[in-house]
């Protein structure tokens, strides 16, 4: 029986809506986000306001530093493990996820992170049981 709106288009002057109006308005306080969206004022003059939002944007001196610290970080990976080899043992088991820094020793993500990124993720009790019978595993292969 119904068919949609009586009228076409937007209802409410949606489409007419414009931040900058708000900010000529007095009464903009009463808009969620204002102060983002519509700034008014010498505190916004020459800033970015919108900084939460926008991506990262490194150097190339930057990431020329950081590559040359996963190369040397490779190298030192790989005597370490010749050295292993050459002295009888087995060398490490290495987690190598190339987006972000590795692993550190007690198998966290030793990354620069922000926020909620930064966080460590806690293992579950079934990784920890799995890594205990692993464990058990090598020194019985050892002995």
């Amino acid at each position: 029986m119904y068919d949609g709106p009586i009228r076409g288009g937007t209802r409410g002057g949606q489409g007419d809506f414009r931040w900058s109006q708000v900010a000529n308005d007095k009464h903009r306080e009463n808009y969620l986000g204002h102060t983002v969206n519509a700034p008014v004022g010498r505190w916004q003059k020459n800033s970015d306001i919108h900084w939460y939002n926008r991506d990262v944007q490194t150097s190339d001196q930057e990431k020329a530093a950081r590559e040359k610290a996963e190369e040397i970080r490779r190298l030192k990976e790989q005597e370490e493990d010749a050295l292993a080899i050459a002295l009888g043992q087995v060398p490490k088991k290495r987690n190598h996820d190339h987006d972000h820094d590795h692993a550190n020793g007690n198998g966290e993500r030793a990354g620069v992170g922000t926020g909620a990124n930064d966080v460590p993720v806690k293992k579950s009790e079934k990784d920890d049981e799995i890594e205990r019978l692993e464990k058990e595993e090598r020194k019985r292969e050892k002995a």
